[in-house]
């Protein structure tokens, strides 16, 4: 009985294995027929030759995640803002629309491809995306949802003086934080629309980056970055997620009482 998890997920992969007595891998094709995968960790690599499939997460809801630049196809027919991905042969669309503009040279880089336009000459020849910009940002966070909750909330603050003012990634001087709900303006709506995601995407966990657009000077509501189907847990985000998995995935499963006591057989 495995986890099989991503590269990108492999540290918190481990450590919820280890937590959870199962066995963890990060390449299905090294599992055999009598394998079943009990959680995904954000790895939707495809097999017929496993026992038995997951569906926290399923192989189509991290596909979902993983295509971060087609986020706002997903999300179109709902009321939840994200942004779009503007294409070459759509470029012209975006930039009428006026600067600044943010370039992207990949979907996947952590932030670190990030750069802000104020004309059509800044825009950098390596650029695959033009993505909308929004300066009216004033709380950015990422929600934990799992199983119908939302079970933990991380605020983003700068480092230090030298931290990006725009740019909040952790690659521009930007580290998350715990927040509480209660202390949280709009918590409501952050809730509905973190819960909203996840079920229009099929998660039964995730971690969602989203951010607060001021009433004042903005649109006055959340705006959804990107949805992490194997999210980095600290320490007492591990035994939140664990507990959740043991409740929710492995209690009353006879096989899983089996497998542990044979596992235990053999440390003994």
């Amino acid at each position: 009985m495995y986890i099989l998890a991503s590269k990108s997920g492999i540290l918190t992969g481990k450590r919820l294995a280890r937590k959870l007595g199962l066995n963890f891998h990060t390449d299905i094709s090294k599992l055999n027929k009598n394998n079943s995968i009990i959680i995904r960790y954000g790895n939707a690599q495809d097999s017929s030759n496993i026992k038995e499939d997951t569906e926290s997460n399923s192989r189509e809801a991290i596909i979902k995640c993983s295509n971060k630049h087609k986020l706002w196809k997903y999300l179109e027919d709902s009321e939840i803002l994200t942004p779009r991905y503007f294409l070459p042969n759509e470029w012209q669309e975006i930039i009428e629309k006026g600067f600044p503009i943010l370039a992207r040279s990949r979907e996947h880089k952590s932030g670190q491809d990030i750069t802000i336009c104020n004309s059509e000459d800044e825009i950098p020849t390596n650029t695959k995306y033009l993505v909308p910009f929004y300066n009216d940002i004033i709380r950015e966070y990422r929600v934990h949802v799992a199983f119908n909750e939302v079970i933990k909330i991380m605020r983003k603050y700068p480092i230090d003086d030298e931290s990006h003012p725009v740019i909040k990634t952790s690659h521009f001087g930007w580290q998350y934080k715990l927040s509480k709900l209660d202390r949280i303006k709009c918590a409501k709506s952050m809730t509905k629309t973190a819960l909203e995601v996840a079920e229009i995407l099929g998660l039964n966990f995730c971690g969602i980056d989203m951010a607060w657009s001021s009433r004042k000077r903005g649109l006055g509501r959340w705006i959804v970055w990107e949805v992490n189907s194997a999210p980095s847990l600290n320490s007492a985000s591990l035994e939140i997620y664990a507990k959740l998995f043991q409740e929710k995935l492995l209690a009353g499963r006879e096989d899983y009482e089996v497998y542990k006591s044979k596992q235990n057989n053999v440390r003994n």
